[in-house]
């Protein structure tokens, strides 16, 4: 009996080890071997003043209330809230504005966004340049249209992806963008994308007659091959492939917390604001569904940690289990003549460690230690168990038809 009590104890052990502590992170500093990728660059403009005053001009006539402008701004380049919105045609507005129904305001972005062209005027990678248009590729996001590089999230599967590799022989990349207007430059993992949420340090804010270089440095994260094999709740973390969302076609930790994002709005308001990615669009909101949104924008755009008493939308999204590490080192800015902005962004350094996530607890390994266990103490393997099946399952019965049989011959003689 101790030795049974101790061979359970052992192996309930093993299987909680199993269960909690399958997976350890070890730090590699083998350096001169590795090939650093650049972080993926998304670039989303966040203004354009031209272009809304010609598409305000032909929709609703010059002159005209230009309030309008402002509602053309905020629905175009929607952060949460719409406040000129409500208050031009809101449901709370007694007398509406003959002008606010004049156009669906979905239809805004198409018309007033500037296309890839119209954003980046050079691209440039180590001193090389190249045509930005064929790898920045379109982008949908929560904060709209957007253009992204290196990035699995573009509305082209396969975009073509430039080299923005830096190891021994390259030296420390760095990325030189020349930008027309107003914009936010994100800069993300290659799973990730921009959400009205993404963390400023990760965001380079651009407009016209600014230069900004950012110097960044990255540590990233490899994956030893077996830990696909291990379960998600396991490693805590998710890989690209394995996605359950509806919004994106790949899992990250933002694409998570956007479809988090939608089915609360969907809960609370019934509808979901226009700028969310891939949804059919009878789910946009109308005037109605905005002004819910605006009065329960605490609940629905700040997220907050599920042990936090503050207001907030608490959204149980576990990260990728590529992502990395940046840090920003330094941010230099100053003021230039030309008439666009301009954004360095240049690793530091090369990187001298990456964290490698590795299994140290398989399957293989519980297999392993269970046997031992029951070896040990009972001195049984797999056979020892098949044995006791044997003897006192298998065995009786077979005795039991043999007797049957011969009980059954020795009758049919007797009646003979």
């Amino acid at each position: 009996m101790l030795s049974w009590l101790a061979s359970i104890c052992l192996i309930m052990s093993a299987w909680d080890d199993f269960r909690n502590n399958a997976i350890s992170f070890v730090v590699e500093t083998s350096y001169s071997e590795w090939d650093t990728n650049f972080p993926s660059i998304s670039v989303c403009e966040m203004d354009n003043q031209d272009r809304i005053e010609e598409f305000t001009d032909k929709t609703y006539g010059d002159p005209h209330d230009y309030n309008f402008n402002e509602i053309v701004k905020e629905l175009v380049y929607f952060k949460g809230l719409a406040f000129y919105t409500l208050q031009m045609c809101g449901p709370n507005v007694t007398v509406k504005h003959e002008d606010c129904f004049k156009k669906d305001f979905v239809e805004f972005s198409a018309e007033v966004r500037s296309s890839c062209s119209g954003i980046f005027r050079k691209c440039v990678w180590n001193n090389v340049d190249f045509d930005c248009c064929e790898f920045f590729q379109i982008m949908d996001t929560e904060v709209g249209m957007c253009f992204g590089i290196n990035s699995i999230q573009t509305r082209n599967q396969r975009p073509p992806r430039y080299p923005m590799v830096s190891n021994k022989d390259t030296g420390p990349g760095s990325l030189y963008l020349e930008i027309r207007g107003i914009a936010k430059v994100y800069l993300l993992g290659k799973e990730e994308v921009p959400t009205l949420t993404t963390i400023t340090t990760d965001v380079v804010p651009i407009s016209p007659h600014i230069r900004v270089h950012r110097f960044i440095a990255i540590r990233e994260m490899e994956n030893q091959l077996e830990v696909k094999d291990v379960s998600v709740e396991q490693r805590n973390c998710k890989f690209t492939s394995e996605n359950n969302l509806g919004i994106y076609d790949h899992y990250s930790y933002s694409a998570c917390c956007v479809h988090c994002r939608k089915n609360a709005q969907l809960s609370v308001c019934g509808c979901i604001h226009h700028q969310v990615p891939n949804a059919p669009r009878e789910m946009f909101c109308d005037i109605d569904g905005l002004y819910c949104l605006n009065k329960h924008y605490n609940n629905l755009i700040v997220l907050k940690a599920p042990w936090s008493n503050r207001t907030g939308l608490v959204c149980d999204c576990l990260p990728s289990c590529t992502e990395f590490e940046m840090t920003v080192i330094k941010d230099y800015k100053s003021g230039i003549p030309e008439d666009y902005g301009i954004v360095e962004i240049t690793l530091e350094r090369l990187p001298s460690e990456r964290y490698k996530r590795k299994v140290v607890r398989g399957k293989l390994d519980l297999v392993v230690s269970t046997g031992g266990i029951t070896a040990l103490f009972l001195g049984a393997s797999i056979l020892s168990f098949v044995e006791v099946l044997y003897y006192f399952f298998v065995r009786p019965i077979g005795d039991a038809l043999v007797r049957h049989n011969i009980n059954k011959k020795e009758t049919l003689k007797s009646m003979r």
